[in-house]
């Protein structure tokens, strides 16, 4: 745009004012305009690129990505070890809760506080390991949490409702059920892209409702799946976000936004998928080209035409094993006479492809890099040395605490918040003033969660570096257990002493049988 200078020449110079503008555009484009911006030059050749929001890039392509998405899932390979191995390794077996209450903010002591955790660890354990935190009642809430964080993985996002549903017998009433991504849709769009502008200033985004100020409302659910039979008898139910009196969450979205404004997540396989999709095209034609390479063929020659199968009489009736007189079966040791005038020639395809270990050994970094696990992570193959194996562990489980934590966050925590609030109301734990005060119910709802350890490869080396941690003040003993082997360090304090008087009761009664013999 001309600035003020060059507008004033405009009116007496048009062509001058030109000049001067594009003068100074040059010298602002000088930089970047020369190299990663520039349009002339030939790495920019067919690079189409354009700017678009986050509605535009990622919702609009949500949808294409989630079929591509289970589609490479479902045949196996890469995509599919590449989410499990990031369930398995940030879920696992699932994260198990230990309320750890601020009880100074409480105005409790210590030892009341341990007895309340106690208490409240008991009540989530009847509710959680058992089939009634479930919606179908057919999952426990760890196998809840894999569920939800591998649909998350694959479809880009998933949905939580919190109903709450009363069953004879049950404590509880607090249901959790998952809903999946693609029922996740806006009022008549049918599961395709849709961005609708509100008469009351707001949108609808793929199924996620926004007021005018750009906050999450309420979420549009089909009552069945848009690739579903029923899909024709499809509405959609509008689900406030948060409940109108209790302000807790009512759905609980599960995605990994990447770009602020957007709406909806991708796969998360979305960014490699050509590369996944062109491996697994390049295995599967070495794989039947090795398969027609490994068979011996065999070419009959004839002087002249004798009107027969060349085969028809080569093996008795007695030994034939096809009623096809073109075949005979191949046998080892089997010596067949062929017709006069017949002769066999074999064909070996011998076919190598030396450079297909390398091949794919570069497009599986590739991939790695892309989805942010080590190749060695990825198709689990450490044939490194120990601190390489070792620097490829550390590297993957960065990214295995960022995406624990994030689901910590927006799935776990919610929900044994929300499970908390219902203990508390129903009377079966004592949590005053819960209601009454956000601060003192944030001082209840604190609670840590310990998932599954980080592997070893040299147990010792581990062992000693824990050791040496805690001898100089850089971890504690409760933190090193907990991330060498997941386990509790009280529990295993607890669990030593009782080992420890049985041994010294066994040691005696050994020392006295001795005596007496």
């Amino acid at each position: 745009m001309p600035n003020l200078i060059e507008r004033a020449v405009n009116v007496v110079s048009p062509r001058k004012a030109n000049e001067m503008y594009q003068k100074r555009l040059a010298r602002i484009q000088m930089n970047y305009g020369n190299h990663g911006a520039s349009v002339r030059k030939n790495f920019a050749l067919g690079w189409l690129t354009r700017l678009g929001d986050a509605a535009t890039d990622i919702d609009s392509n949500a949808a294409k990505l989630r079929e591509r998405s289970r589609d490479l899932d479902a045949g196996g390979g890469v995509s599919r070890g590449a989410t499990r191995t990031l369930r398995t390794n940030v879920i696992g077996a699932g994260m198990i809760p230990k309320p750890k209450i601020n009880f100074a903010y409480l105005g409790m002591s210590e030892e009341a506080a341990q007895e309340w955790e106690s208490k409240t660890l008991h009540e989530f354990k009847l509710w959680a390991e058992s089939t009634m935190c479930d919606n179908k009642r057919t999952q426990n809430f760890y196998k809840l949490q894999q569920l939800a964080f591998l649909s998350m993985l694959i479809s880009g996002d998933v949905l939580v409702l919190l109903p709450s549903v009363a069953h004879q017998g049950e404590p509880y009433d607090i249901k959790i059920r998952l809903i999946e991504a693609d029922r996740l849709t806006s009022p008549n769009a049918n599961g395709r892209y849709s961005n609708e502008l509100l008469q009351n200033g707001g949108r609808i985004i793929n199924g996620v409702e926004f007021n005018k100020a750009g906050e999450v409302v309420a979420y549009h659910i089909a009552n069945e799946h848009p690739g579903g039979v029923h899909a024709g008898d499809m509405q959609t139910v509008r689900v406030e976000a948060y409940g109108k009196y209790t302000g807790l969450a009512n759905v609980l979205h599960i995605a990994d936004f990447e770009r602020p404004e957007q709406t909806r997540g991708i796969p998360y396989v979305s960014p490699a998928i050509e590369h996944i999709k062109q491996l697994d095209r390049y295995i599967g034609s070495e794989l039947a080209a090795n398969i027609v390479a490994s068979m011996l063929t065999v070419f009959l020659e004839q002087e002249q035409d004798s009107g027969s199968f060349p085969l028809a009489d080569a093996v008795s009736e007695e030994e034939k094993v096809t009623d096809d007189d073109s075949k005979i079966e191949l046998a080892p040791g089997a010596i067949y006479k062929l017709p006069a005038g017949v002769k066999a020639t074999t064909v070996n395809p011998m076919r190598t492809n030396s450079a297909y270990a390398d091949y794919v050994d570069s497009l599986f970094t590739t991939i790695g890099t892309t989805l942010e696990i080590p190749k060695e992570v990825l198709i689990k193959k450490f044939d490194s040395n120990y601190s390489a194996s070792r620097a490829a562990l550390l590297e993957f489980w960065k990214v295995v605490l960022m995406n624990r934590a994030n689901f910590i966050r927006a799935f776990c925590q919610p929900i044994y918040e929300i499970w908390l609030a219902e203990a508390v109301a129903k009377g079966r734990i004592e949590a005053p003033h819960f209601f009454e005060d956000y601060g003192i119910r944030k001082a209840y709802c604190n609670c840590n969660w310990i998932g599954s350890s980080m592997g070893v490869i040299d147990p010792l080396k581990e062992v000693r570096a824990s050791a040496e941690k805690i001898a100089n003040g850089l971890s504690t003993s409760e933190r090193e257990a907990a991330e060498l082997n997941g386990s509790s360090w009280a529990e295993n304090i607890v669990q030593r002493k009782k080992e420890m008087k049985a041994m010294a009761e066994i040691t005696k009664e050994l020392g006295t049988l001795e005596e007496e013999l």
